[in-house]
């Protein structure tokens, strides 16, 4: 999103506050590097989404041709149930975010990390100007020595539930020691976008999406 845009504020954004799908294309992990490429049919942001406020933070790709499954890449599952969401568990973090303070490019290897789960008020309790039902829309963890960072957003939480693997988050945002320099710091909370409260309005949008299995 270009959030500079003077009409990218509030619930209805201008088509121009938006990259189009020509501008970006897909890199399919091989190894803990960069593989196939796809390119991108079709990107799907959430039509109450409010960048002002956090809201609503997710967004679909669709692609322009399938994509080639391997031992390094194959589908997830989506959170299904709430008991997947249990305060004080691990969760599994991935992706090419930032990996120093105040760095300007995330490394070329994929990282990975642990945080842990904390109540999903937890991270709306300093933003007093939100709606009340926003918690619901949000999975919360803090790190200890590990967490995602900028550049990291649109990366998953992940679990291990009944040997398969579940997302349970979309990385929306992290609090900053210092904005002005945009420092991370993995002790601070983490606010993901909650797949299981997003998970209608992603059902109305994917054909054939696979049924979970109990």
């Amino acid at each position: 999103m270009k959030r500079n845009h003077p009409k990218c504020r509030g619930y209805t954004l201008a088509k121009e506050c938006y990259f189009s799908e020509t501008e970006f294309s897909i890199s399919l992990l091989e190894s803990q590097e960069f593989g196939q490429r796809l390119e991108i049919k079709r990107i799907f942001p959430h039509d109450m989404f409010n960048y002002d406020l956090g809201l609503n933070d997710i967004a679909l790709i669709e692609l322009a041709s399938p994509l080639k499954c391997s031992i390094k890449t194959y589908p997830i599952c989506l959170a299904t149930k709430e008991e997947m969401y249990k305060d004080g568990q691990n969760l599994i973090i991935a992706g090419w975010g930032w990996n120093r303070p105040q760095g300007v490019m995330g490394p070329k290897i994929l990282r990975e990390g642990v945080m842990k789960q904390i109540p999903s008020s937890s991270c709306v309790e300093e933003h007093s100007h939100l709606p009340e039902e926003t918690v619901h829309q949000y999975h919360c963890a803090v790190g200890t020595n590990q967490s995602v960072c900028r550049g990291d957003s649109g990366s998953s939480t992940f679990i291990k539930f009944q040997n398969r693997f579940y997302s349970l988050g979309v990385t929306s945002h992290t609090d900053l020691k210092d904005k002005e320099k945009m420092e991370c710091v993995p002790t601070l909370k983490s606010t993901f976008s909650k797949v299981l409260y997003f998970l209608k309005w992603i059902m109305e949008r994917v054909k054939d999406l696979p049924v979970a299995l109990d």
